[in-house]
């Protein structure tokens, strides 16, 4: 696999060392070293040192390289738009992270969901961040004043992120009618359970005398791609995504038949299909992009660090089959 062909020579490592002693004045020079490929990566290319940061992260630096770490990461993730991944962050360390950032990211995901204000929207995020399948009293509670559809939206994207499915799957059951479409109640049984999954889908088609609005239609067509996806029948997964994106979210229907492709090691078909673009928002568009254009082989060899984290993430199997495959 190309993920084993990145070496660091001697000397680099050696400065790497000498780096950490003098500049934080404690030895970690694992931890250290990861920070220096982050911010090596920076200079090349900004979206792929987030995965590099954010594993950085997760060997719990302390001192003046976490604050290093934390700062460059949140950064970052103002820069490319990604505002949860930036709210969490901020949540996680109030204390190195400015106020103003934080109001910051408050007023872009209020202008996003508006007319929810930020206190509103707040409250929803300081609720869905505690709540689990024991106790989630105070969420629905919440949720049942507010008794906003774009509130319930904004909660179960929360709770989807701390993988939080049973809380999602309670908030549908009491009240169905503040999700639109079955999106995220789906994707919670299939998390939880593909036979669970497969019985919901069952009953959201059989509902035939509902009108469905085209996101809603698209929304079921993407949850039968994931169904065929856990089943491991690729084709008819890959053509589900794809009649998805002809109703609503036709980027996100165009990236997931992709995987789908791939998976059947059908990587030649994913190009001459679809076209990518590099994204300043998306990493796996932008790895697409470089796979299928001319030559691009040449710019993914930099990024293969921060790929090889992406690779081991849920929902990016299909990177291992691409490169394991196909090479670079």
């Amino acid at each position: 696999m190309f993920f084993s062909k990145r070496n660091h020579s001697l000397s680099n490592t050696f400065f790497l060392w000498i780096g950490t002693v003098l500049c934080l004045g404690f030895y970690q020079p694992i931890l250290a070293g990861t920070y220096e490929e982050a911010y090596e990566m920076e200079q090349t290319n900004t979206l792929f040192a987030i995965p590099l940061y954010e594993k950085a992260l997760t060997t719990k630096p302390t001192g003046k390289l976490q604050k290093a770490v934390v700062s460059r990461l949140f950064f970052l993730y103002k820069k490319h738009s990604k505002l949860l991944d930036a709210l969490f962050l901020g949540s996680r360390y109030p204390s190195l992270i400015p106020s103003k950032d934080r109001t910051w990211i408050w007023n872009q995901l209020a202008e996003i969901y508006k007319p929810i204000n930020v206190s509103d929207l707040s409250g929803t995020y300081v609720f869905a961040v505690k709540a689990n399948v024991e106790n989630a009293t105070e969420l629905k509670e919440h949720l049942k004043i507010q008794n906003l559809p774009k509130l319930y939206e904004f909660a179960s994207i929360l709770l989807l992120k701390r993988k939080q499915y049973n809380v999602i799957l309670s908030l549908y059951e009491e009240n169905p009618n503040m999700f639109p479409s079955p999106l995220f109640p789906g994707i919670s049984q299939f998390k939880l359970n593909i036979e669970q999954g497969k019985e919901f889908l069952k009953k959201v088609l059989a509902d035939n005398d509902k009108e469905r609005s085209d996101q809603e239609k698209s929304d079921i067509l993407y949850l039968m791609g994931v169904h065929y996806r856990q089943s491991n029948e690729q084709e008819l997964s890959a053509r589900y995504f794809r009649m998805s994106g002809s109703f609503f979210a036709k980027p996100r229907a165009d990236l997931e038949a992709s995987k789908s492709l791939v998976l059947q090691g059908k990587t030649k078909e994913m190009c001459s299909t679809f076209k990518f673009v590099s994204s300043p928002y998306d990493e796996i568009e932008t790895i697409l992009y470089y796979q299928c254009a001319p030559n691009g082989g040449q710019s993914l060899r930099f990024l293969l660090p921060s790929i090889q984290i992406l690779s081991e993430r849920e929902g990016n199997e299909f990177l291992k089959v691409l490169y394991t495959k196909d090479g670079i």
